[in-house]
């Protein structure tokens, strides 16, 4: 019988043994159904069908310190890693091709602790630029901060989908479990088993990306197939990759948890919504770049919003159509719905839609009403991204979750340049559907209409001098008189002319008229089938982008349009802020019957950042005053009948006012935000201001005039203030502090 000690020595080995049992299982059950498995023990592919790397330059395989080499083994690693020095590996396209992915599901896997990144610095990658991008992941620094992004491309889009997350300073050199996931609808970031980005991806792998897999590298090149050779070769990665995996499906969560040692997966997405420079009750995107909205549409309850929406890395044709609902018009929720390019018929610029209440076009097929959305799907064919400019249809049967492209698109093919944004409405008149699209022709939009919604005739065509783009083209009651109808057409300015349309020719009763008079103001659209008959319309608000922001650009308030006889006879459209606002009223203040003496200072007390200001003035033809709004002031000059508004514009370069475009000499900081005509009706003045932390609208006369414009706040910004160089009546004022819209 052997000693005690001799049987604590084989009770050892046989521990030892079985561990080692154990990290091999777990190693192999830790990347099941892999189709590349690389733990830098030597060259070779861990899974049956071996995809041996080809190694150039310095690369040594190296064992891990006793605790990076545990934690390597715990998620299914050797404790071995390899140590790039100026070298890299490449893979090809696989033993078999097989790294060649196909369809609608990848997951990639890389554990790597840098040693430095001072630019773009490539982990794994199938790509060449952004548009034959495969997949890659990599290390990247801008403007001073490190990311950690990953880029992928789909035959279903131009351009690359990207997602990144910023690493946090003094943590850029520790190890990352770093795994992308992509299921054809949606791509998932994590590191370290924590969510840290995700996007809207639709489409199959790009799968005629016929270059090497490279770890380490990245080709200089962008097209065509490249030898993995020195002269071919830049962005080297220096630093320890533990191991690389690769697999052709969408890993559970559980398999995620697992492979980046964590117990449970858990959302360190970025908090939106609350940051500094981010509009409180005007709708933005949660992230990118956002612009023209389109498809407004009231339906069961919900109002729609689609809008161009621009992840990074998508060329300008390849738009999607973000999508945001309410059910207020006030509190908007941001939804993954999105409709996306469609490889055939392009990116999907502006346009409009409707419910097809009769099922006139034939598409509904359950209990719920179709809505039909009119897209300009806009290509562009010198870098062979589709066709240029046709008139598309898509249809949804699930209250605008998802859209279906009609197959016999398009209705209206390419008739000059750029034609685009069509905008349908029903003329109950001549029981037809009718379009308005621009024709890129000077400022000439064209007519069309439809009894079915999928065939189109041309009717006639309507110069809009001054104006271009995005057209509005309907009938409203005048004076609320639903038997005296009058068609308004308007452009992306929002100047317009009223008249009538006799089912084939507009014909104008006015001049050329302004819808606003900021410098941020442009694309409007107006809701379809709106409850109560109002006729509801918001706007994009063009402008540079805030400094540091995850988000770039902006809607107005949601606002309603009424046409009215005016004074003087004619007719003209009057827009004010739609009633729900009252849904963020929150503190309030009033005065009535108040006379402010010269010098006396009003609204100190107010001390919020986001208003609702209603005003009614009893004013001399003297007297001239000034409301102060911390880092804007709007003003009224008696003598000259203008009311002003000044600031730091935040201007978009495309799209200037035209006054302060034709009156350089006048532009000050009273007034560099809009100036507008507005006299005094029976002596009084009304105003109506809304004032976000980087957003003023200012309605003068139940809006006859409108200025919304953009600002940037000041860090040492006043207060509220109310002051008149003579003495002014204040008949009413009503304040209202608002609710942020946002959850």
């Amino acid at each position: 019988m052997g000693s005690k000690t001799d049987n604590c020595h084989v009770i050892k080995i046989g521990l030892c043994f079985l561990m080692l049992l154990m990290i091999s299982w777990q190693s192999a059950d830790s990347f099941k159904g892999a189709i590349a498995v690389w733990d830098f023990s030597d060259l070779n592919d861990k899974t049956p069908e071996n995809s041996i790397l080809g190694t150039h330059g310095d690369v040594r395989f190296i064992s891990l310190s006793r605790e990076e080499a545990n934690t390597s083994k715990a998620r299914g690693g050797d404790g071995k890693a390899a140590d790039f020095r100026g070298g890299w590996l490449d893979a090809g396209q696989g033993i078999n091709s097989e790294l060649n992915l196909t369809g609608e599901n990848i997951s990639l896997l890389v554990r790597v602790k840098p040693g430095e990144i001072t630019g773009y610095t490539p982990l794994i990658n199938k790509a060449g630029n952004d548009q034959n991008i495969a997949y890659a992941l990599f290390f990247n620094r801008r403007d001073g901060e490190a990311y950690i992004e990953s880029k992928m491309g789909s035959d279903d889009i131009g351009g690359a989908h990207l997602l990144k997350y910023k690493i946090p300073a003094g943590e850029e050199n520790q190890w990352f479990d770093i795994l992308l996931r992509f299921n054809g609808t949606v791509s998932h970031l994590y590191i370290n088993g924590i969510l840290r980005d995700d996007e809207i991806t639709v489409g199959d792998i790009r799968d005629w990306n016929k270059r090497p897999f490279l770890i380490g590298a990245q080709y200089k090149q962008p097209y065509g197939y490249a030898n993995a050779s020195e002269e071919q070769i830049e962005a080297k990665f220096k630093g320890l990759i533990d191991h690389v995996a690769v697999w052709n499906c969408y890993l559970a969560d559980a398999e995620v948890a697992k492979l980046s040692g964590v117990n449970t997966l858990s959302n360190g997405k970025p908090v939106y919504y609350s940051e500094i420079y981010r509009p409180q009750f005007h709708f933005s995107a949660q992230k990118n770049w956002l612009n023209d909205p389109n498809g407004l549409v009231y339906y069961d309850g919900v109002y729609h919003m689609f809008f161009q929406y621009m992840p990074p890395h998508r060329p300008g044709a390849y738009k999607d159509w973000g999508h945001a609902v309410s059910t207020d018009l006030v509190h908007w929720e941001q939804t993954p719905d999105h409709i996306t390019p469609h490889k055939v018929w392009s990116g999907c610029w502006s346009g409009s839609a409707v419910v097809d209440v009769n099922n006139t076009a034939g598409f509904q097929t359950g209990d719920k009403k179709a809505i039909i959305a009119f897209i300009t799907n806009g290509g562009n064919p010198r870098d062979g991204i589709g066709s240029s400019c046709t008139q598309c249809i898509a249809y949804s049967n699930d209250g605008g979750k998802t859209f279906t492209y009609y197959d016999q698109n398009p209705v209206i093919c390419n008739i000059h340049a750029v034609n685009r944004d069509p905008k349908v409405v029903w003329d109950d008149d001549s029981k037809q559907w009718i379009m308005s699209l621009y024709m890129d022709r000077g400022y000439e939009f064209g007519f069309f209409s439809s009894f079915e919604l999928k065939e189109w005739k041309y009717l006639s065509s309507f110069s809009l001098d001054g104006d271009a783009e995005c057209p509005g083209f309907e009938p409203l009651p005048v004076d609320g008189d639903v038997n005296n109808k009058k068609w308004m057409l308007f452009g992306a300015k929002g100047n317009y002319r009223i008249g009538r349309f006799d089912g084939t020719n507009f014909i104008p009763e006015t001049g050329v008229l302004r819808g606003d008079y900021g410098i941020n103001f442009y694309a409007a659209q107006t809701w379809s089938d709106a409850p109560d008959g109002r006729c509801l319309l918001i706007a994009w608000m063009p402008t540079q982008r805030y400094p540091g922001m995850p988000f770039e650009q902006q809607m107005n308030f949601p606002t309603e349009i009424q046409l009215r006889t005016t004074p003087q006879g004619g007719v003209k459209a009057y827009r004010m802020p739609v009633k729900e606002i009252r849904n963020l009223y929150d503190k309030e203040y009033k005065w009535n019957n108040e006379t402010l003496t010269k010098g006396n200072r009003l609204f100190q007390e107010l001390k919020d950042e986001l208003y609702d200001i209603d005003l009614e003035l009893d004013i001399n033809p003297s007297t001239s005053f000034e409301i102060g709004l911390r880092s804007v002031t709007v003003s009224y000059d008696a003598s000259a009948r203008t009311l002003s508004c000044g600031g730091i514009p935040v201007k978009h370069g495309i799209i200037p006012s035209d006054w302060i475009s034709k009156n350089p000499a006048e532009i000050n900081e009273k007034n560099n935000l809009g100036k507008a005509p507005l006299a005094p009706v029976n002596g009084k003045l009304k105003l109506r201001i809304l004032l976000d932390r980087t957003t003023v609208e200012v309605f003068g006369n139940d809006g006859d005039v409108v200025i919304t414009s953009c600002y940037m706040p000041q860090e040492n910004a006043g207060g509220y203030s109310f002051s008149s160089n003579n003495d002014i009546q204040v008949v009413k004022a009503a304040i209202y502090s608002l609710k942020p819209i946002w959850k």
